[in-house]
């Protein structure tokens, strides 16, 4: 009888719960196009005028939002600087996208945002 080793074991219990609880969170293609209505936590899509309970929640949610929107635009920035200087300036193209990833977009979350009345823009054209 062979010996199955520890590592692999360890591996297989890991995969099976990252697989098993957080595979039932994601929702199937098929049960998202079977649903005419979408619904945002406990309401249809077409209620989404913003609450007093979204104003709060995007001004919780802008603690972490805007901080973490400032470092990834810092990031981005020295990642374009150092990708210009890298190339002596001939990969501009990939340079404006790696800034535009992390520079563009909305930079405060609003009630309307939390409401799901108008999306989130990552990235601005």
């Amino acid at each position: 009888m062979t010996k199955t080793p520890r590592w692999l074991c360890a591996m297989l219990v890991v995969a099976v719960a990252f697989t098993g609880p957080l595979g039932a969170l994601a929702p199937s293609p098929a049960a998202a196009q079977s649903s005419s209505v979408a619904f945002i936590g406990d309401r249809p899509a077409e209620d989404t005028e913003p609450t007093e309970a979204d104003r709060i929640g995007a001004g919780f949610m802008n603690v972490a939002y805007v901080p973490g929107k400032v470092i990834m635009c810092t990031v981005g920035t020295a990642a374009t600087i150092g990708l210009l200087l890298l190339t002596f300036g001939t990969a501009v193209h990939a340079a404006r996208a790696v800034w535009r990833e992390g520079c563009t977009g909305d930079w405060l979350l609003t009630p309307e945002h939390v409401s799901g009345k108008i999306p989130l823009r990552p990235e601005v054209d």
